[in-house]
């Protein structure tokens, strides 16, 4: 009789397995671990005495996973015919396992308040590689030897065997504080913890420390007043988030996940609103130096900060730095909607990326990624982490400066739409694609070819009230009128010119104080009706312009309609649009799938109003790459 535990992980990437290996070799139980597809199984005969103890241990040692979604298990006379699927064993960075967190706040470990702590399943690998293949001798950690006991642990340690960046506190990496009056140096467990608790310390009074972390720098500082909006909360105590944020347990489960999203959230408090408003973004703890910190700012009184990303000059009262080199990856965002979490843009925990597909000698180049050709495999991630770039052709994103010989120019939407075909093996089916980013495209893939059906018009901020005023009869006196209630308003938009996004311009005009996509989001989420109005979204020829979406939201602020309402119905607006043109598409193409991609679905206004237009439509959406302009790297590889 066998045991079989089956884990749904969507996901190929390895750090579950590792972490699982590695629990039945340290109770030395019978496992056999197989990951293929969405799913990692677990097969032990029932007699293994050790069967009990390896599942209690399983328990405690497995972190929490964007990707997980739920176990079971059964039992079955024989063991079933399974095979190991590829599994991404490439270096991402993540936060740290369970395992490593106690192994830092353990004062007799050796790695107490060391800030490297990590292991083949957890931490920032990434941050330390410097070309493929991932070794110590590849890595910024070339140049530290191992102590005795991390050596013996390379041998013996079921989780860092051959662990190529392996230190501790006896061979690892100091940490430097510096003010204007002194430097001070942390090598050993006290001056270590001493480090942070100064940190904490002068932050709870006020001060501002930026540090080096191995997500970059970052400003952490105790907030007075409004937050600026490009401060970040940082969640110090666990308990803080349900005092001071409104959270669903899948927002809750994903802040406190190994990967470590960048999450918008809902505010609860009354002091969480005066500081942010009705949602913010927001970070749980997400690598050694943030976790130390984080416990110290606890013990100084403080339940959350903020911080801001910043380069090593900014100016603040104290810098915690060391010396080794690390490369920060972009922080990657994360939206849930209900059961739906999709990646928004981003590379960390996403990025290397394995691809099994594609054009053998294609290069893609995308929102500085490559994907290329490797003795590994081919691997997306930056082009500075490969030592050479083979290629016989090379595919670059349109609008993207890179300086390699005959590079051939590719559409973002249309390599977008093939990333979400790709990943779900619809390749060989005919499709319509919608694609929104700062612009909205409509697609149909014909199983050869990706056509831009209804393309958007260009739009330009010069003589944008030129333009609204011949969009058609009455037009010129809507400006008129608009100019005349608005001067101040409308000179900054009359001054306005060149390439701009359309959402600035929107935020611009309903005088939001984040003038960005994300303020119109924020100020969307603050509305608490229940329907808005309709915005114009297309003039004729079933296209969007963008002249009389902006002529429309004039027409509603000259009435008096309040910022969260025409937010709001902004979103609405658009999934009506969209819906009836993909309606239409679907019925005269007679496609069987539908894909969506582009960051702007990534709001919670829009996605309820695409979800409640187009559920019966089951659309697709990427699952292991982000909405954003990265999928396009891996999407380009089937052009």
């Amino acid at each position: 009789m066998y045991f079989i535990l089956e884990i749904a992980f969507d996901s190929d990437k390895g750090y579950m397995k590792t972490i699982i290996d590695a629990v039945a070799e340290e109770t030395d139980t019978k496992a056999k671990t197989f990951q293929y597809g969405d799913k990692i199984t677990v097969v032990v005969p029932q007699e293994d005495p050790t069967l009990e103890t390896f599942l209690q241990m399983l328990e405690t040692r497995l972190p929490a996973s964007i990707y997980l979604r739920g176990s079971h298990h059964t039992l079955a006379d024989e063991p079933p015919a399974l095979s190991t699927g590829y599994v991404n064993n490439l270096p991402v960075d993540l936060s740290l396992c369970p395992t490593c967190q106690k192994e830092m706040f353990d004062v007799s470990s050796r790695r107490y308040y060391y800030p490297f702590t990590s292991c083949n399943a957890c931490g920032s690998r990434h941050a330390f590689l410097e070309t493929y293949p991932f070794t110590r001798e590849k890595s910024v950690m070339k140049f530290i030897k191992p102590c005795a006991a991390c050596e013996e642990e390379i041998r013996t340690n079921p989780l860092r065997k051959n662990y190529p960046l392996i230190s501790c506190i006896e061979c690892g990496i100091p940490l430097r504080m510096v003010d204007k009056k002194s430097e001070r140096y942390a090598n050993d467990k006290g001056t270590y913890r001493t480090l942070f608790e100064v940190s904490a310390r002068a932050i709870a009074k006020g001060k501002s420390v930026v540090m080096k972390t191995l997500h970059g720098y970052r400003k952490f500082y105790k907030l007075e007043g409004k937050a600026d909006p490009e401060a970040i909360l940082f969640i110090a105590d666990v308990n803080a988030l349900n005092r001071h944020l409104m959270m669903v347990v899948q927002e809750f489960n994903a802040l406190l996940s190994i990967e470590r999203p960048l999450l918008r959230v809902a505010t609860k408090s009354e002091e969480a609103k005066a500081h942010f408003g009705s949602s913010v973004w927001t970070k749980y703890p997400d690598d050694g130096m943030s976790m130390l910190l984080a416990r110290e700012l606890i013990n100084a009184g403080l339940e959350y900060v903020v911080y801001e990303p910043c380069d090593e000059g900014e100016t603040a009262d104290f810098l915690v730095d060391f010396d080794l080199p690390v490369t920060p990856q972009k922080d990657f965002r994360l939206f849930i909607n209900q059961d739906t979490s999709l990646l928004i843009d981003g590379e960390r925990s996403i990025f290397p990326q394995v691809v099994r597909e594609g054009k053998p000698g294609r290069v893609s180049v995308a929102a500085g990624l490559a994907c290329v050709d490797t003795e590994e495999g081919r691997i997306i991630d930056r082009p500075e982490h490969f030592a050479k770039i083979p290629a016989r052709e090379v595919y670059v994103a349109e609008g993207e400066k890179v300086a390699l010989e005959n590079a051939k120019p590719f559409s973002v939407a249309k390599a977008a739409m093939l990333s979400v075909l790709a990943e779900h093996d619809k390749l060989h089916e005919s499709a319509i694609g919608v694609h929104f980013d700062d612009r909205l495209h409509f697609l149909y893939y014909n199983q050869k070819e990706v056509i831009d059906v209804v393309p958007p018009r260009a739009f330009e901020a010069d003589n944008l009230f030129a333009e609204i005023a011949t969009l058609r009869e009455g037009s010129d006196r809507l400006v008129e009128n608009f100019r005349a209630k608005f001067p101040a308003l409308y000179e900054r938009l009359d001054n306005l010119s060149g390439e701009v996004d359309l959402f600035k311009v929107t935020a611009i005009l309903l005088e939001l104080e984040n003038e960005s996509f994300d303020g119109i989001s924020e100020m969307a989420l603050s509305f608490l009706g229940k329907g808005g109005m309709q915005i114009d979204t297309k003039v004729q020829d079933n296209r969007f312009n963008d002249y009389a979406f902006l002529a429309s939201l004039m027409s509603f602020k000259l009435s008096g309609a309040e910022q969260a309402i025409l937010c709001y119905s902004i979103y609405e607006s658009f999934g009506d649009y969209i819906a009836d043109i993909v309606t239409q598409l679907l019925a005269k193409t007679k496609a069987p799938a539908l894909t969506l991609s582009g960051t702007t679905f990534a709001n919670q206004s829009l996605w309820g109003r695409i979800q409640r237009n187009l559920a019966l439509k089951k659309p697709l959406l990427n699952k292991n790459y982000p909405m954003g302009r990265e999928n396009s790297v891996y999407g380009a590889q089937f052009l």
